[in-house]
């Protein structure tokens, strides 16, 4: 049996406490949040996320981290995958600022 694939959205912001992702879920799908940095393999981060999901580790300031969310079902076939979203160095602040925490 192949997998259902299709497109859907998945939206990146760079906040004080992270990077969020905003994504849709659908009944009877799990997301699982994948984060790839330099090229490297594509890693699991997260199983079944809610969304909005926030992404607190500590990263290389130069990493650009790009993420995908692949939908599966219970079986654990997947359902759809979105679109890449990368998140640009030049959006990460080089330290803490306290007046964007509010």
């Amino acid at each position: 049996m192949t997998a259902r694939t299709s497109t859907f959205p998945l939206h990146l912001h760079l906040v004080p406490a992270g990077r969020r992702l905003d994504f849709t879920i659908k009944a009877g799908s799990f997301a699982y949040v994948y984060r790839r940095q330099a090229n490297q393999e594509w890693k699991c981060v997260a199983r079944n996320a809610c969304s909005p999901f926030l992404d607190t580790s500590v990263l290389e300031p130069e990493a650009a981290p790009e993420y995908l969310i692949r939908y599966r079902d219970a079986s654990g076939a997947t359902l759809g995958v979105t679109s890449v979203v990368q998140a640009h160095p030049v959006g990460f602040p080089a330290r803490p600022n306290w007046v964007s925490l509010r």
